[in-house]
């Protein structure tokens, strides 16, 4: 498994300096959106994420997301 700091530098990209004649609340925007892109990417990393789509994809769950949800905890409970 990946070391935790190599899944933020890889998911956390750097945020690039203010742009001459950039505006504060552009800028904040900028790294608002960098921040909110980056917790996607890092959720998607997360059984409890795949677990989570599974539940919300379809009501009711078909044998294949129960299956899917299963084979999630099993991982998650064996790692």
């Amino acid at each position: 498994m990946e070391e935790l700091t190599e899944v933020f530098q890889k998911h956390f990209p750097k945020i690039r300096d203010r742009k001459e004649g950039e505006t504060t609340p552009e800028y904040l925007n900028h790294i608002n959106e960098k921040v909110k892109t980056a917790h996607r990417e890092l959720l998607k990393l997360s059984p409890f994420y795949k677990i989570s789509e599974a539940f919300n994809a379809s009501k009711p769950l078909s044998l294949k997301d129960i299956k899917e949800i299963l084979n999630e905890v099993q991982k998650h409970n064996s790692s």
